[in-house]
C-alpha cells in the first residue's frame, strides 16, 4: 500500500491533523493508523461521567511508572487512550489554552475577538450546581480575582470551568473532525519506521509484517509515551539505550525520550455540613439531569507562586555555579500560572487507602502543579513494539516543585477557611490517621501527604521536544525530526516546556498549525 501521507497514531492529535490535512490538500491520499479500535459510540466514551470506568477496560493503557523515589517509591498510574481519538475519548473533556484557534473552537458564548463560534469542538460551562455561588465566593474571599474567560490570554484568577461536551456527549477528536476523506486503519500496530540510506522516512512496517509506503511524509502522533518508543525502535535515539535491546541505530538523537513532565496534583476530601440538601454527586437529591452532562466542577482558579519563594529554589536546583535569569526563566515570567485549584462536587481522584464514600456527603479539592521543573525519561523495556516502555517521570524531584505544590495546598487551605466555605464545609476528611492540612501546615506535613497520596492528571508531554538542535531536542520549529527528512512528530511530546493549562486544546492548536505548515510546503 502507498499513500502520500501516513499519520501514525489516531489519537487527539492524529485525527485532527489527518482531517485538516485532507481539507487543505484534498487531492492527496492520507493513511491514519491507530493501534486501538473504533469505539466512537461506546457509552463509556460518550457519557461524561463514565470516564472513571474507562481505566478498567482495554481502551485505556496504564503506563505505570517505575518506583518514584520522591513519592515513597510508589508506582504512579499514567493513563492514555488506546482507541481511535486517543485520550480525547478517555479524559474528562477539559482543555484550556490562551486564545485557542478560531477554526477549532465552537463556544456558546465568549469574546469574539478571542474565540470562534463555529468550529467543530463545542465547548460549554455553567450548569449551575447547588454550591455554585458559595464556592465562587470562597475563591473570591481567598483573594482570587474574578475573570470571565480562562482562555482569553489573562489566566490568573478564578473562572468558569469549560468542557468540550455537546448535549451531554463527548466531543472526542474522531467525532469532532471529519475523517471521511481519510483512510483509517484501526488495529494497526506499527513496529518501526522505514528509513532509507539517505535518512529519508519512506513508510512504516506493521507488526503483522505489512509495509505501507509514504510518497511525501510520515507524521508520528502516538503520544508522549509511544512516540519516543517508536522512534527508538526505529533506531532513532541514544545509542546506549538502543544497544541494550539490540536495536540498530539509524540516527544518534540523544534527546529522544528525555524531558518528560506531567501535572502532579494532591486531592483532598471535605465533609459537607448539610449533605441532605443534595449538594454533591451520590446524593439521591442531586438529581437534576443537567448535573450529569459533564464533570461536576464549576470553577477553576489559576495562581502564581511568589518569586521570593520560587527563585531561590530554582537557583538551588540549578546548582551554585548556574545563573538564573528572572526575565528569561519560564517559571519566572510575569503572570505565569504555576498552579490550578478547583473544587469538585464529589470525592474524586483520591488514591491509595484514602477512601471516602460517594454518597453526597463530600466534595473534594485539587491542587495541581502546572509548571513542574522535574524532568523524567521514557526508555525501552525491550525491542517488542507491543511492550510498554519504561516510564520514569522523577516526580517531585526538585525543590522548585515542592515549593510550588506546597503553596497550592496552602491556597486550598485558605479557600476552605473562608467564611463562604465554612458555611458549607464541616472540615477535611483525611486519610486514616493523618492530620488535616491547613493554610499554615508545615512543609513536612504537606510533603508527607503528597508523597503518599498525590496523583497525576495524565498529561504526559515533552519526550520529543521542540528545539534548535539535535543535542537537546528532537524536532525543529516546523515539527521536522532533526537529522531526518520527510519525518515529523505532532503530539504533546513536542512541548519543550509544561503549559499552564490542560493540554487537549493546545494539542488541537498545534495540529491545526502542523496541517498548514505541511500544506504550505507542497505549494
Amino acid at each position: 500500500m502507498q499513500f502520500d501521507f501516513i499519520v501514525v497514531g489516531g489519537g487527539t492529535a492524529g485525527c485532527c491533523l489527518a482531517s485538516r490535512l485532507h481539507s487543505l490538500l484534498p487531492q492527496t491520499s492520507i493513511a491514519l493508523l491507530e493501534r486501538g479500535p473504533d469505539e466512537t459510540e461506546n457509552p463509556l466514551v460518550t457519557n461524561p461521567l463514565a470516564a472513571a470506568q474507562l481505566p478498567d477496560t482495554d481502551l485505556v493503557i496504564n503506563y505505570k511508572t517505575s518506583p518514584q523515589s520522591q513519592l515513597n517509591n510508589r508506582q504512579v498510574t499514567n493513563y492514555a487512550g488506546r482507541l481511535l481519538s486517543g485520550s480525547s475519548a478517555a479524559n474528562y473533556g477539559h482543555g484550556s489554552v490562551p486564545r485557542p484557534p478560531i477554526t477549532t473552537t465552537g463556544l456558546t458564548d465568549g469574546d469574539a475577538d478571542q474565540h470562534g463560534f463555529h468550529g467543530p469542538i463545542h465547548t460549554t460551562s455553567g450548569r449551575s450546581y447547588p454550591l455554585r455561588e458559595p464556592v465562587h465566593e470562597a475563591f473570591l474571599q481567598a483573594g482570587f480575582r474574578d475573570i470571565p474567560d480562562l482562555n482569553a490570554g489573562d489566566a490568573l484568577g478564578v473562572a468558569p470551568w469549560t468542557e468540550n461536551w455537546k448535549d451531554g456527549s463527548r466531543q472526542h477528536s474522531n467525532k469532532a473532525f471529519d475523517l471521511s476523506g481519510v483512510n483509517v486503519f484501526t488495529g494497526a500496530v506499527v513496529a518501526r519506521l522505514l528509513v532509507d540510506d539517505h535518512r529519508v522516512a519512506t513508510g512504516v512496517t506493521l507488526t503483522d509484517g505489512r509495509q505501507i509506503q509514504a510518497k511525501r511524509e510520515v507524521i508520528i502522533s502516538c503520544g508522549a509515551h509511544k512516540t519516543p518508543q517508536l522512534l527508538m525502535l526505529s533506531g532513532i535515539g541514544p545509542k546506549e539505550d538502543l544497544a541494550k535491546h539490540g536495536v540498530r541505530q539509524v540516527l544518534e538523537s540523544p534527546a529522544v525520550g528525555k524531558n518528560h513532565f506531567d501535572h502532579l496534583a494532591l486531592h483532598q476530601a471535605w465533609k459537607l455540613k448539610h449533605p441532605e440538601r443534595g449538594l454533591a454527586l451520590g446524593s439521591p437529591a442531586f438529581s437534576d439531569p443537567a448535573y450529569m452532562l459533564g464533570y461536576p466542577v464549576e470553577w477553576i482558579a489559576t495562581d502564581a507562586v511568589p518569586s521570593h519563594l520560587l527563585e531561590p529554589a530554582l537557583i538551588e536546583d540549578a546548582g551554585a555555579q548556574s545563573a538564573i535569569d528572572p526575565k528569561a526563566h519560564p517559571n519566572l515570567v510575569p503572570s505565569c500560572a504555576h498552579l490550578a485549584l478547583l473544587v469538585a462536587y464529589a470525592p474524586l481522584n483520591l488514591s491509595g487507602d484514602y477512601n471516602v464514600p460517594l454518597d453526597g456527603s463530600h466534595v473534594s479539592s485539587g491542587a495541581l502543579l502546572y509548571k513542574p521543573t522535574s524532568r523524567g525519561r521514557i526508555t525501552l523495556s525491550s525491542a517488542d513494539p507491543n511492550a510498554d516502555p519504561v516510564v520514569d517521570p522523577r516526580y517531585y524531584s526538585t525543590l522548585a516543585d515542592r515549593q510550588m505544590l506546597r503553596a497550592g495546598v496552602r491556597r486550598i487551605g485558605q479557600i476552605m477557611e473562608t467564611v463562604a466555605a465554612r458555611g458549607i464545609i464541616e472540615g477535611e476528611t483525611t486519610p486514616k490517621g493523618k492530620a488535616s492540612l491547613t493554610s499554615s501546615a508545615s512543609d513536612q506535613d504537606i510533603d508527607a501527604r503528597i508523597k503518599e497520596y498525590s496523583e497525576v492528571w495524565h498529561h504526559s508531554a515533552g519526550t520529543a521536544a521542540m528545539g534548535k538542535n539535535i543535542q537537546d531536542s528532537v524536532v525543529d520549529a516546523e515539527l521536522n525530526v532533526h537529522g531526518l527528512k520527510h519525518l515529523r512528530v505532532m503530539d504533546a511530546s513536542v512541548f519543550p516546556e509544561p503549559i499552564s493549562a490542560t493540554p487537549q486544546a493546545t494539542v488541537y492548536a498545534i495540529a491545526e498549525v502542523a496541517a498548514v505548515l505541511i500544506s504550505q510546503g507542497l505549494e
